[in-house]
């Protein structure tokens, strides 16, 4: 890997002894505090150096990042790509990780604008309820950047518009922050819903209820946001069977699917990896494994769900599954 600039929002305390740098708990401003920034990632590996964090003010912010990169979407015709980490993982890895995955991506010649939410997870194994409430509280957070996007898009002009498409991943536990900032923004917005911003979203490895699709309170509202929603699941996922089994959270999205595949939306595709999926825990294939990462670009790319290579349908299950 040679040099990656990757863009961030985090809700997380700037360290004291170097406010570009950010740890782990909560800003001291307020949950829904965000600040913008970007980072390059030399050979795997966080340039602290380059961190560069704008003014935690609108114009100078968000405004200013977002436009910044409308700017290179048109100049370039590549997408943006937003992705929300899971469990332990620090900001450094967060970001580490987001090149990682664009690096992968970038082998299947998809290279979009990579866009990190960065929430305060401790980054450590034996953080989880911890996390998990960090995840919750996130929500707030998360919702108040997904609605500053809504309005930078509501406020473009045909002739400064892109053309280019804006897509969403949360791994793991990113999920439940996802379902959380859903509920803050019809809070915010005193709508039922938020407009669409996303084309692609993909839901993969989700440590989220297998009955999420069915309650307003969970995430029955997520087509509302997406053209197209992916979730990719494996039986064979140690960290969800950790999660479902010792955690005592019932069973989960990322392992089996939906508990009721038929009653889902039509925009909703489910994509089984188990017979694709090898290595120790089974958790990050998004970015670790190639079948997984080649079938992932295929969707980034807006390749219909049905005439994408590699899969077949089990019509019982109405899920692909990878070969």
């Amino acid at each position: 890997m040679a040099e990656k600039t990757i863009y961030f929002a985090t809700n997380r305390k700037p360290n004291k002894s170097k406010p570009t740098n950010f740890g782990k708990g909560f800003s001291r401003v307020n949950l829904g505090d965000v600040r913008f920034g970007q980072v390059n990632v030399i050979n795997g590996k966080i340039d602290r150096s380059s961190i560069q964090v704008l003014p935690n003010n609108p114009k100078q912010g968000s405004k200013q990042l977002f436009s910044n990169l409308r700017e290179k979407m048109k100049a370039e015709s590549v997408d943006a790509l937003l992705f929300i980490h899971g469990f332990n993982v620090s900001f450094s890895e967060a970001i580490e990780s987001a090149a990682n995955m664009a690096e992968k991506y970038a082998e299947h010649n998809y290279e979009p604008n990579v866009f990190v939410f960065s929430w305060p997870s401790d980054g450590k194994t034996l953080s989880y309820f911890n996390d998990r409430h960090d995840a919750e509280t996130s929500g707030y957070a998360f919702a108040r950047g997904l609605e500053k996007l809504s309005d930078f898009l509501k406020d473009g002009k045909s002739n400064v518009a892109c053309n280019q498409k804006i897509h969403l991943i949360a791994h793991s536990m990113g999920n439940y922050v996802l379902r959380h900032a859903l509920q803050q923004a019809k809070k915010i917005s005193k709508r039922s819903s938020l407009s669409r911003i996303f084309d692609e979203v993909i839901l993969t490895a989700a440590d989220e209820d297998n009955d999420t699709f069915d309650y307003d309170y969970k995430l029955a509202s997520l087509p509302n946001i997406a053209q197209r929603i992916t979730v990719y699941f494996n039986s064979g996922d140690l960290a969800l069977k950790i999660s479902d089994y010792t955690k005592s959270n019932p069973e989960r999205l990322g392992h089996d699917g939906p508990n009721k595949p038929h009653d889902i939306s039509a925009k909703i595709v489910l994509v089984d990896a188990s017979a694709v999926v090898g290595g120790f825990t089974e958790h990050s294939y998004h970015q670790e494994e190639d079948t997984v990462v080649k079938d992932l670009v295929a969707v980034l790319q807006g390749k219909s769900s049905e005439n994408i290579n590699g899969r077949t349908y089990v019509p019982h299950a109405n899920k692909f599954k990878l070969l």
